[in-house]
């Protein structure tokens, strides 16, 4: 409840700001990143095979990162509670 009137302020300023600057500045950011229907695949001239592997290789490093992450953390707290 205590950030309800500035988090609701913010909401409003950032709806405003991006209505006023949507026509000036929307076509000068899209003609930038316009590349059509293309891949990253494509864009990169690489195998899909390696963006495949390489998106399952980051997915199991972030897994097994937060899983040491969270044995380190109940192993904190199972030593602090014995104390």
């Amino acid at each position: 409840m205590d950030y309800l009137i500035p988090g609701l302020l913010g909401f409003l300023t950032g709806g405003i700001l991006f209505g006023v600057t949507y026509q000036s500045i929307f076509l000068k950011i899209s003609t930038i990143g316009n590349y059509g229907q293309k891949t990253l695949e494509d864009l990169f001239h690489v195998n899909h095979w390696l963006f495949v592997g390489l998106f399952v290789l980051c997915t199991l490093v972030f897994y097994v990162a937060s899983k040491i992450a969270e044995n380190s953390k109940k192993t904190k707290l199972g030593a602090s509670k014995e104390i």
